[in-house]
C-alpha cells in the first residue's frame, strides 16, 4: 500500500468525524451471502459470523459497524493515527498492518474479510493472495464495496461532478480512476469468480451543504490538492464549491447575498445519494 493519504493526525479527525456509515442492508447482503440464505432480518437474527478481518479499516467506519453482526472483528489500517481516532469495543481489535502483508493471521482463520471503498490502494494480485491464505475454505467471503455519489438537485449533482472530474483532475493517479470505475476494470482479477455476484444498493441521507463540504475534504483528492498546492488554495476550492451549491438551494439570490458570516448557507439541507457497489465473492 503504498499511497500514505490518511496519515495527518488533522486528516485523521477530519476522517472520523465527517466520514459515513454505510446503510444496514449492505450487512444484511453480507450475511445472507455467508449463510446462504434470503430475507434475513438483522433486528431479529441471533446469527453472527465467528471472525471478520476490515482491511484498510480507517477510523472504524464499517469495523464498527461489523461488530454488531460479528463475534470477533479485527480492524487492520497502515496508519496509526487513523486507528487511534477508531471506537473501542469489547470485540473488536485494531491492529497497524498492511493489506499485502497478512501474515500475522494463521491460515485459513478468518471467516470475512471485508475492504469498504480501499481496495483500490493496494497491491491487489499480493493483497487476493494473502487473503487466499487466511480465509477459511469452503465458505469464507470476501466482501469489497465501493461507492458513487450524487445529489438530489441536478444543478448540484453537476456542481460535485465539475469538482472532481475538472477542479481536482490534476489529482487523479492509477488509483483514482479505479474508484472512480466503480472497480469494473478490475473484476476480472477478484478471486473465487464461480461465487462472485454484485449488488447495488441505494441509500440516501440529509446533510447540511457544511457537513457534506467537510466530508468531501475527507476525498484522498482534496488531500492531495492540499499538499500539492497548500492549505489556502484548497480553503478557496472549498469555499467556491460551498457558495455554488448554495446558490442550487437557495430560495432565493437574497438568502446568500445578504448573509456576512454564511450561516445560512452552511446550514442548508440537501439529500445526498450513494449506490454501493457490493461484490461477494466465496471460497470453496
Amino acid at each position: 500500500m503504498n499511497y500514505p493519504l490518511f496519515v495527518e493526525s488533522d486528516h485523521t479527525t477530519k476522517y472520523k468525524a465527517f466520514r459515513r456509515h454505510y446503510p444496514r442492508e449492505l450487512y444484511t447482503k453480507i450475511l445472507e451471502f455467508y449463510f446462504n440464505t434470503t430475507n434475513l432480518n438483522l433486528d431479529d437474527s441471533d446469527k453472527k459470523i465467528p471472525c471478520a478481518l476490515d482491511v484498510g479499516c480507517g477510523s472504524g467506519q464499517a469495523t464498527v459497524d461489523l461488530s454488531h453482526y460479528c463475534h470477533r472483528v479485527i480492524g487492520i489500517d497502515g496508519s496509526e493515527n487513523q486507528l487511534k481516532n477508531a471506537p473501542l469495543k469489547e470485540n473488536i481489535e485494531y491492529q497497524c498492518q498492511i493489506a499485502e502483508n497478512l501474515t500475522f493471521l494463521p491460515s485459513n482463520s478468518i471467516d470475512l474479510v471485508t475492504v469498504a471503498i480501499a481496495l483500490h490502494w493496494f497491491d491487489i494480485q499480493t493483497f487476493f493472495e494473502q487473503v487466499d491464505r487466511i480465509l477459511k475454505p469452503n465458505g469464507g467471503v470476501l466482501s469489497i464495496w465501493c461507492h458513487e455519489t450524487s445529489l438530489d438537485s441536478l444543478k448540484a449533482d453537476e456542481i460535485l461532478k465539475n469538482l472532481s472530474i475538472y477542479d481536482l483532475r490534476s489529482c487523479w493517479n492509477d488509483k483514482t480512476q479505479i474508484v472512480i470505475e466503480n472497480y469494473e476494470s478490475i473484476i476480472d482479477k477478484f478471486p473465487y469468480q464461480q461465487t462472485k455476484i454484485k449488488h447495488l444498493i441505494e441509500h440516501e441521507e440529509e446533510m447540511s451543504i457544511d457537513q457534506f463540504v467537510n466530508m468531501i475534504e475527507t476525498w484522498s483528492l482534496c488531500q492531495t490538492y492540499r499538499k500539492r498546492y497548500g492549505e489556502e488554495k484548497l480553503k478557496q476550492l472549498l469555499e467556491t464549491f460551498t457558495y455554488n451549491l448554495a446558490k442550487c438551494y437557495a430560495e432565493s439570490s437574497n438568502d446568500i447575498s445578504s448573509n456576512n458570516n454564511n450561516n445560512a448557507i452552511s446550514d442548508k439541507k440537501m439529500i445526498v445519494k450513494w449506490t454501493v457497489h457490493l461484490h461477494l465473492m466465496k471460497k470453496q
